[in-house]
């Protein structure tokens, strides 16, 4: 029952159980010290969540597009004029020097044969606006072509590992929220006698990681993975122009 309704609700997928519902599932855990000093069970209402069924199936789609916003705001906030300064469309551009001309013109040739689109012409018209129109039309048809080929699996790993690094990223402030709030509680109930050191210790810890991970490691990371997704698109790419 719960394997169907994930399925209708699109969470059977790897992707959406790894990029979206995993950061919030691990957002969410950061108020967990404070239930625990509490004696409230947060093992079950996880696992109720992973697990799936009813309430909680729908909870986590919500969780999981919730997610997705916030990983997208982030993006927005890294590449503002995304998809066309995304790493997969600046690569093709003749202003970037990042790659070379030569590997350009290998992307423009297997481009040219697999899509029909050719950005070399577009390059030599001159219209700037047009030719990010049709890189941006070559990368959207490759992407629809490499689709669960084969070929592609470490793209689509790629992929999953540059939505998780996002979508978590996109939630640094929420991190921030619900780790102060953790720490004021676990120190507020350690004052009361009703809760442990050991846990106000373990719930400020977790708000000086989730400050240092949501601004000084997380921005990196999230464009590292866009990088490794562009070079494996690009390479899966010419294993289907081969083939």
């Amino acid at each position: 029952m719960s394997k169907s309704i994930f399925s209708y609700l699109n969470l059977s997928d790897r992707y959406e159980r790894k990029a979206r519902l995993l950061p919030a599932v691990l957002t969410l855990l950061l108020l967990a010290p404070p239930l625990i000093v509490l004696e409230l069970t947060v093992s079950n209402w996880v696992g109720t969540l992973l697990g799936g069924g009813g309430v909680s199936a729908v909870m986590a789609v919500a969780l999981s597009h919730l997610s997705s916003a916030f990983g997208n705001r982030y993006q927005q906030y890294l590449w503002p004029l995304w998809p066309h300064d995304s790493p997969t469309n600046i690569w093709l551009s003749p202003d970037n020097s990042f790659r070379s001309a030569q590997q350009k013109k290998i992307w423009y040739g297997a481009i040219h044969r697999l899509t029909g689109l050719n950005i070399e012409e577009a390059i030599k018209a001159g219209d700037h606006e047009e030719l990010k129109a049709v890189i941006n039309d070559a990368v959207t048809s490759i992407r629809n072509q490499l689709w669960s080929l084969d070929i592609a699996v470490r793209l689509q790993i790629n992929n999953e590992d540059y939505g998780f690094a996002r979508n978590l990223a996109g939630l640094r402030w929420v991190w921030v929220v619900f780790s102060t709030i953790s720490a004021t509680s676990c120190w507020v109930l350690f004052y009361m006698s009703r809760g442990e050191l050991i846990w106000a210790i373990i719930s400020s810890i977790f708000l000086i990681i989730s400050i240092i991970l949501g601004f000084f490691v997380l921005p990196e990371y999230v464009k590292q993975k866009a990088l490794h997704y562009a070079e494996s698109f690009f390479a899966a790419m010419i294993e289907l122009d081969k083939s």
